[in-house]
């Protein structure tokens, strides 16, 4: 699972002052009328630009935060406007995050709102598109490229996997299969500039294959605050399936991907069942992947005596960050986007310790403090340099 946790950005003036000296608790959701959302566009390529939709001109957004994940890919960004560029044709997560103050607001309060953004090919890649035919050779199997190219970008390069852990360059190789397979063969094809990948199926054995061959079923999930991204990532052999989500909170679901907001604080365990039928097997083959989610009350601006304080310094911080407010008896973790942890440690009963985080990349970090009777949670950054 990847967990991207959002910051609290550092904040000017006397904003600033005042959070640092406040004491921190977790802000209220805003309601639907003053939901923050956003909207975007393509400004070529890869790169999207993100803007902020606020419904009410009489609140004010107090800081705000976006966050963008995908299949090996997480950003950050603070202010109204965020720009982007992903890393290639693929469904993301975008997420934007505002406190809000002033109207008719008793206080401050929190909006979260998230949606997937499907980036399609690059349009100068679009005449690329990659094929590949096979006919039998013996006891062998000879692959024919089909594919096309745009005019004047001819193909410079193919890469075949033939699924079975060899692959070939040749521009039509001849592979023997030491089994039955199936096998799920693909050919990458590259103008220098632009790749696209084609990739079928080859089983060459009897009917009624067991299920645990045909079906392996993989679920992953992108979480920022409270809502997730399911994305079913099973391997089906190209037999018919369907899907169906239990998201662990009573709720259940279908598509791929989908959103899903959680309301309670709490763990939970996402589950997505795939169900499988088709000609080589006799019965409907059915398996489950699931992952587990935690979602925690995030720590925002406070009002003055509320509590004991969790505060964390400097923000960005470089080589060492100060902590204070844990209280007795608590352990602390600091975990990066995808939940890995980096650095852990026991508190001190009293008084203010300090993290040496100088070696840790650059990048957003949460810092989750276990005590006797709760669980507290900062956003913290960490910017270049230290060692």
């Amino acid at each position: 699972m990847k967990h991207l946790s959002a910051w609290i950005p550092c904040l000017a003036g006397a904003l600033l002052a005042a959070a640092l000296a406040a004491p921190s608790m977790a802000q209220p959701p805003c309601d639907s009328l003053h939901l923050v959302t956003f909207t975007y566009a393509t400004s070529g390529g890869y790169q999207y630009d993100f803007e902020a939709l606020n419904p009410d001109a009489t609140v004010s957004p107090a800081y705000t935060e976006w966050a963008f994940l995908g299949e090996g890919f997480m950003q950050g960004a603070a202010g109204d406007a965020a720009t982007v560029t992903f890393p290639g044709a693929a469904t993301y997560l975008a997420c934007i995050r505002t406190f809000l103050t002033g109207g008719n607001l008793p206080g401050w309060c929190e909006s979260v709102h998230c949606g997937l953004i499907e980036v399609p090919v690059d349009p100068a890649c679009a005449d690329l598109v990659a094929g590949f035919t096979i006919s039998l050779q013996g006891d062998s199997i000879q692959f024919h490229d089909q594919s096309g190219a745009p005019a004047g970008f001819p193909i410079i390069s193919r890469h075949w996997d033939f699924g079975d852990g060899t692959s070939s360059d040749a521009a039509s190789p001849l592979h023997r299969y030491a089994g039955n397979g199936p096998y799920e063969a693909c050919l990458t094809v590259s103008t220098g500039t632009c790749t696209a990948t084609a990739c079928n199926w080859i089983y060459t054995g009897p009917p009624d294959v067991p299920c645990e061959v045909l079906l392996q079923p993989s679920i992953e999930v992108l979480q920022y605050q409270h809502v997730i991204a399911a994305f079913d990532r099973s391997v089906t052999s190209g037999m018919s399936s369907s899907l169906s989500w239990d998201f662990g909170d009573g709720t259940t679901g279908t598509g791929n991907p989908v959103l899903h907001a959680y309301e309670w604080e709490g763990f939970y365990q996402v589950c997505g069942e795939t169900k499988l039928w088709g000609p080589l097997t006799p019965d409907t083959c059915v398996a489950s992947d699931c992952r587990m989610v935690d979602f925690w009350g995030t720590v925002g601006v406070a009002a003055t005596g509320s509590g004991a304080a969790l505060r964390a310094w400097p923000l960005p911080f470089t080589d060492r960050l100060s902590v204070a407010g844990t209280g007795p008896g608590a352990s602390w973790q600091l975990l990066d986007l995808t939940g890995r942890i980096h650095l852990a440690g026991t508190a001190p009963a009293t008084g203010t310790f300090t993290l040496a985080g100088g070696g840790l990349p650059a990048g957003i970090y949460l810092l989750r403090i276990t005590g006797p009777q709760a669980v507290r949670t900062l956003r913290v950054v960490k910017a270049e340099g230290g060692g």
